[in-house]
């Protein structure tokens, strides 16, 4: 296994992904900085020209919870293939556009396939990487999500002062055909994800309801009719909630909005929309603040803030470890911790306060909310089942969305009131005071993230004992040879069989024998919700070399063996960043009772196998005595139609020939 744990394929299909991301966000913040240059080229003004980044973020918007579905009726490669080639032809059209509409319908069409695509990549990424990895995984996916935003816009500017706009565009689609053909050649199929049918209303409501909410956010604070403005926001707010009605109703929703009924995942919507309303309109304050109050240009506000977002998303790959490691509160509380001395000190910030103060006041901040951010996200992801995983990703860039619109729209209207609160001081002192009431807004909301993490968000010991499930039930006592241990829980049991005749009953040949006369017709099974933890106990209390894992309707989707258990157990190393430079090596784990601990608590389907072989009951008993020993297996689940009815093994086997003797 190598970097996070991935065998050679799964790390070639996380690598063309995470390019396609790379590019995707890298020209989500490209453009700002190119703006006056196309407003002289292209003859168009001000108001014309702010679409090429609003109508980006509002296609995207109609897109993104549209994700979940195309994630389920199309696979991987498709998704992926055709997103970026929409995204390559609306670069080229962007490179080439004669006029500001054709540049336009190539921002559209780059917006398509950033709503289609993110999404879609962060699920596979998270499926493929085994669930003790997903820290380290998230940190990465962190990294460049910080990174490419950081760095964009100081090469963006290079490039339009001595080249030209149409540089950017041209670059981009250089590295996207790049990008598309390495997918061609080497990306695969990863994941089977659960179809939804498509609901033509379900579409029209949440397009037009995000459209409205989010273009009057937007327009909040700048737009000229107050009136029209919040007419937008309370009809998008009116109609998302129709459209979220709607998915509760439907049988097969387009959008599972009922994953926030688990708990876990819920509490880290709530504090990741906290921490973005927070971040966001920090990040449109704090410049306005360093120019209009400090008198600095906008290239010294952007050098003063470029720390902030390099050293944060570093250390959210370095958050990403330790939270596989130690859990989320040992990481996620002292990230915090840093995050509210920064914005004490934005509260603290005076009207004659020096740039390097600001700066290293932003980055403490900026730094503290990354470390904070990603043990969050991958504690809420972790709670929630594999096969939901790209709904969730589909609401959290939907309610990301909604949130920096709405902490730009807050904070910028907040910071309006300065001269109603210093009416009688020069302008100097009242954007100073706006801009001060607008970071002690963000101190307020920050604190309250902090209280919610304090309160709600557990360990896994903790969350363990907690009641916050159903309580375990069953008893194992009596099965598999008389095993005497017993415990409850609710992911474990035995399938009762229809089958009632066995070899020892009947007086028939071995020719004649099939697997039903010789299986166990009530094997012990795992569900897909069970633990590792409920597994090991399983295999100890039955004296079974391992069990099956079945879905809802009871038909086999895994299996989990003692092999299993051994392999994880045994110590390897692993290098964070790559084995043949020697960089940042660890081992897993110095300590054999932590790694225990960490398997214990992993979901049985990070461990099981996929491709399970299974065999049916009416199946000749010959013919399963010749697969057994082919594939050197001691065990494999009995099933009729995909459904467990029984198992069989060696040890049955040998039974059932020797009720003939």
């Amino acid at each position: 296994m190598g970097f996070m744990g991935l065998a050679r394929n799964e790390l070639v299909i996380v690598a063309v992904l995470l390019a396609g991301t790379l590019l995707a966000v890298l020209n989500q913040t490209l453009l700002s900085p190119a703006l006056p240059a196309i407003m002289a080229g292209l003859q168009v003004d001000a108001t014309t020209v702010q679409w090429l980044t609003s109508g980006y973020s509002l296609v995207e918007a109609v897109v993104i919870p549209l994700s979940a579905f195309l994630i389920g009726r199309f696979s991987t490669r498709q998704l992926f293939i055709t997103g970026l080639s929409l995204f390559t032809a609306g670069s080229f059209l962007a490179a080439i556009a004669p006029h500001f509409g054709v540049l336009l319908l190539g921002r559209v069409l780059q917006a398509v396939c950033t709503g289609m695509v993110m999404p879609m990549v962060m699920t596979v990424i998270l499926l493929v990487i085994p669930r003790e990895k997903r820290g380290q995984a998230m940190g990465v996916i962190g990294l460049i999500i910080g990174f490419a935003p950081a760095v964009g816009p100081s090469v963006a500017g290079l490039l339009v002062d001595s080249v030209g706009w149409r540089a950017l565009f041209v670059i981009v689609t250089v590295l996207s055909v790049a990008v598309l053909l390495l997918a061609v050649k080497v990306l695969r199929n990863y994941g089977s994800f659960e179809r939804s049918k498509f609901d033509p209303l379900s579409v029209i409501l949440s397009s037009v309801g995000l459209v409205c909410l989010l273009y009057g956010l937007s327009t909040f604070s700048s737009g000229d009719n107050l009136a029209l403005t919040g007419v937008l926001v309370v009809v998008g707010i009116v109609v998302t909630g129709l459209y979220v009605r709607r998915q509760f109703k439907l049988p097969e929703p387009m959008l599972k909005i009922d994953i926030l009924k688990t708990r876990k995942y819920a509490i880290t919507v709530a504090i990741v929309v906290l921490i973005q309303v927070s971040l966001m309109g920090t990040g449109v304050i704090t410049p306005l603040y360093i120019q209009g109050v400090r008198g600095y240009s906008a290239t010294a506000s952007g050098v003063a803030m470029l720390p902030g977002a390099l050293i944060g998303a570093a250390l959210g790959l370095v958050a990403g470890r330790l939270f596989d490691r130690y859990g989320v509160r040992r990481v996620a509380i002292p990230g915090f911790a840093v995050t509210l001395v920064g914005a004490a000190g934005l509260v603290a910030l005076g009207i004659d306060t020096d740039i390097v103060i600001i700066s290293l006041i932003y980055t403490v901040l900026t730094a503290g909310l990354q470390f904070a951010m990603t043990p969050i996200n991958t504690w809420g992801l972790n709670s929630l089942d594999n096969r939901v995983l790209q709904h969730a990703q589909g609401l959290s860039n939907t309610l990301n969305q909604v949130a920096a619109s709405f902490g730009t729209a807050l904070l910028v209207s907040v910071s309006a009131f300065g001269p109603a609160l210093a009416p009688g001081a020069d302008s100097q002192v009242q954007a100073y005071t706006g801009y001060h009431l607008a970071f002690c807004t963000t101190a307020a909301l920050l604190a309250v993230a902090f209280l919610v993490i304090v309160f709600f968000v557990r360990g896994d010991k903790a969350r363990a004992a907690a009641a916050d499930g159903a309580q375990e039930r069953a008893d194992a006592a009596g099965h598999a040879q008389g095993a005497s241990a017993t415990w409850e829980t609710a992911h474990v049991g035995h399938v009762k069989s229809t089958a009632a005749w066995r070899a020892d009953s009947l007086e028939v040949g071995y020719k004649e024998l099939t697997v039903r006369h010789a299986m166990t017709t009530d094997p012990a099974y795992v569900t897909t919700d069970a633990t590792m933890r409920d597994v090991v106990r399983l295999l100890a209390a039955t004296e079974t070399s391992g069990v099956p894992v079945i879905d809802e309707h009871r038909r086999v989707v895994g299996f989990v063996s003692d092999g299993d258990v051994a392999s994880y157990l045994g110590r390897n190393e692993s290098s964070l960043f790559d084995a043949t430079l020697n960089l940042y090596r660890f081992a897993d784990d110095d300590e054999p009772q932590a790694r225990l601990a960490r398997m214990l608590d992993l979901s049985v389907m990070d461990m099981a196998t996929r491709h399970v072989i299974a065999v049916e009951a009416d199946d000749s008993l010959d013919e399963a005595c010749h697969m057994l020993a082919a594939k050197r297996i001691k065990k494999v689940p009995v099933v009729e139609d995909g459904v467990l009815v029984g198992s069989l093994s060696r040890r049955n086997i040998v039974q059932a020939v020797a009720a003939g003797l």
